[in-house]
């Protein structure tokens, strides 16, 4: 399928709402929290909005979904998943580590993924076949040893209590830096090759569809945290190539 016009207008998306997130970041903002306890503010649902106001005039008959105002057409072929601002967290400490997730889906596979960071002015589009930094083509670090490894995650908490406590333990003592550079700036350095493992211990819709694209489209590999297809709600462990993540999950599901 040829994606260059979605290309085109995913980045107009982006470039869109990256200059009203960019307005607002770095102030002091009301917060509200969800049901899950999860924070959100007005930033999120405005950009929300915006995104869907655009696609529908674009794109009447396509679906979308979206983490703050829930789901239209969803039988339709083409759906649009959106995720405002990924690591509402970071977005209201001021951290400059959160992005917006726009993602399509044909028939229900991801088919385009834009990851944006409008404060650092980094972007990644991914179509399954090329994953571009910036509009220029990446790919992740040939590195197969864990050993000394870098490793992300959004949240080392959840990593330890949904899954084997003993695994992730052994794989952040296997890493040289072990950081929470996470949400959907994690997979952005790896795509880059500044990072080799990706790890999040459960993500919903909103969160992964944009990421597949580019990860598929740099080369990394990628599986639930068992090693099989049940991603988001088993989690998502990304590595930069596949002997690394062979590696990577076989420390992180130990033979009990």
């Amino acid at each position: 399928m040829d994606t260059e016009c979605f290309k085109i207008f995913v980045n107009e998306l982006a470039d869109m709402s990256g200059e009203y997130i960019a307005k607002n970041f770095g102030h002091k903002l009301s917060v509200d929290l969800k049901k899950d306890s999860s924070p959100v503010t007005e930033i999120d649902r405005n950009t929300e909005i915006m995104i869907r106001e655009a696609i529908t005039k674009k794109f009447p008959t396509h679906g979308i979904i979206g983490e703050e105002f829930g789901n239209v057409n969803e039988n339709s072929e083409f759906q649009w998943v959106i995720d405002p601002i990924d690591g509402t967290k970071s977005f209201i400490s001021g951290v400059p580590l959160f992005g917006t997730l726009i993602g399509l889906r044909y028939q229900g596979e991801p088919i385009v993924g834009l990851i944006d960071q409008p404060i650092l002015k980094e972007r990644i589009y991914g179509d399954c076949k090329s994953c571009l930094y910036n509009g220029q083509q990446v790919s992740p670090s040939t590195k197969t040893d864990t050993k000394g490894i870098t490793l992300l995650t959004s949240d080392s908490r959840y990593c330890a209590n949904l899954h084997s406590e003993a695994g992730w333990r052994k794989l952040e003592n296997e890493a040289s830096i072990s950081r929470t550079w996470g949400d959907c700036y994690g997979y952005m350095l790896l795509c880059r090759g500044l990072a080799h493992v990706m790890c999040d211990a459960i993500l919903e819709v909103w969160d992964l569809t944009a990421l597949l694209p580019a990860l598929k489209g740099c080369g990394a590999s990628f599986s639930d945290w068992s090693g099989g297809e049940n991603i988001g709600k088993n989690g998502l462990v990304a590595s930069c190539n596949a002997t690394m993540h062979k590696n990577v999950l076989q420390i992180l599901n130990p033979q009990e």
